[in-house]
């Protein structure tokens, strides 16, 4: 019995709840960026400050005693829902907006049933139907957006929702079952705070799963990606490209191998300054992605050269892709304080199978053609001669870079 004491149970939510809102608190002024960790801190408050209310039961047995505590935990899970919403940035404004028009109309209605009735039995039977939409909610979004390292953690939470949804049915179905009045509602009460003793735990534990995650997740971008173009890095470019390189060796679709670089790049460095430089670079990977589809990957290698991996591209269309940046790239007129600057750029294509079935005999290729461009006058596309693609002139061309 003392197990099912409501005053002792309703005390540890709280702490629980507590605790895990300071957690989350830190955790969201460790990593300011990150979105929707704040509204779950302030879900965890409102869950602690709730369970609190509910002490009210023992203290006023009254009709409504325990109204304020369940308003305050039904706040809860609306603002853990929106933290959800937010932390996969799982839709805009529109679908905000209506979670909260949603979230208003449920309480306007619990406030009105409050009123109209004298006893708390119809709207306590409204509550567990309340959790099981907002459960359900929160289950698709995790499913639904929890990807890559976001996975398990996702699958965990949503494995704790579906629980206490389905506890939630099964309270719902008892108290209409005995006729949904305040005594059959209140007699369900001790049970759904200790399941919910046990589902907060695992909730708690699974948000910081998703923000640990999210952190791995920020770290692994930052360790793929360009800083300055905020393009793939060298590493980041030779992980997908493998994989696409597997996928390819097992049937899947080819792919062509596009590298580039900047033209007297160096010059235009000495001549206008290394922060001119730098926009340049930039500008350049922004007029690249216009002409990419959103599976084409762009890395910046080093320096001024970069890559292109066209996933499924066909010989012609490949050169077309890397033609139309280059027509892009040299039409860039960049302001600076020593006049306008222009740039072009000159482009190697080489293609999976044809050229080669090993990454770096591919991007040796690729490279190949790149130079056959730049002695053949640069600003121009050249594509990969299969007949000099070969061991040493790959190791000669990766060693020159």
């Amino acid at each position: 019995m003392m197990l099912l004491d409501l005053t002792s149970l309703c005390l540890a939510n709280s702490m629980l709840t507590g605790v895990s809102a300071l957690v989350l608190l830190c955790m969201r002024w460790q990593q300011a960026q990150m979105q929707g960790v704040g509204c779950w801190s302030m879900g965890q408050a409102a869950y602690s400050g709730g369970f609190l209310l509910l002490l009210l039961v023992d203290a006023d047995p009254g009709p409504h005693a325990a109204l304020p505590g369940f308003f305050v935990i039904f706040t809860g899970s609306l603002l853990t829902s929106f933290g959800l919403l937010r932390f996969f940035q799982a839709a805009g404004t529109t679908a905000r907006r209506f979670l909260a028009v949603a979230a208003s109309i449920v309480w306007t209605l619990l406030v009105i049933a409050m009123l109209i009735w004298d006893t708390t039995g119809p709207v306590l039977t409204l509550m567990p139907a309340i959790q099981i939409l907002v459960s359900v909610t929160n289950i698709l979004v995790l499913w639904h957006f929890g990807r890559g390292a976001l996975r398990p953690p996702a699958l965990a939470l949503a494995i704790v929702f579906t629980l206490w949804a389905l506890f939630c049915v099964v309270r719902l179905g008892f108290i209409l079952v005995h006729g949904a009045d305040t005594s059959v509602a209140m007699a369900t009460l001790p049970s759904a705070v200790l399941v919910s003793t046990l589902v907060l735990t695992c909730h708690a534990l699974g948000l910081v799963w998703l923000v640990v995650g999210r952190m791995q997740q920020h770290l692994l971008t930052q360790a793929l990606t360009d800083p300055l173009t905020h393009a793939l890095n060298r590493r980041g470019l030779e992980e997908r490209g493998r994989e696409h390189q597997s996928l390819a060796g097992r049937g899947g679709p080819p792919f062509a191998l596009v590298t580039f670089d900047l033209d007297h790049f160096k010059l235009l460095n000495d001549t206008h300054g290394h922060m001119v430089g730098d926009t340049v670079l930039v500008r350049v990977v922004e007029t690249v992605r216009q002409q990419l589809r959103p599976s084409d990957l762009v890395a910046r290698l080093g320096g001024e050269e970069f890559c292109l991996l066209l996933p499924g591209s066909a010989d012609t269309a490949a050169i077309a892709v890397a033609d139309r940046i280059r027509r892009g790239i040299a039409d860039l007129v960049i302001p600076s304080v020593t006049g306008p600057v222009s740039v072009t750029a000159s482009f190697g294509v080489a293609w999976y199978g044809p050229h080669g079935k090993d990454w770096q005999t591919l991007l040796g290729a690729a490279d190949q053609a790149l130079y056959q461009a730049k002695h053949n006058g640069r600003n121009r596309v050249e594509t990969a001669r299969i007949d000099l693609v070969t061991p040493a002139v790959t190791l000669r061309l990766i060693g020159s870079r």
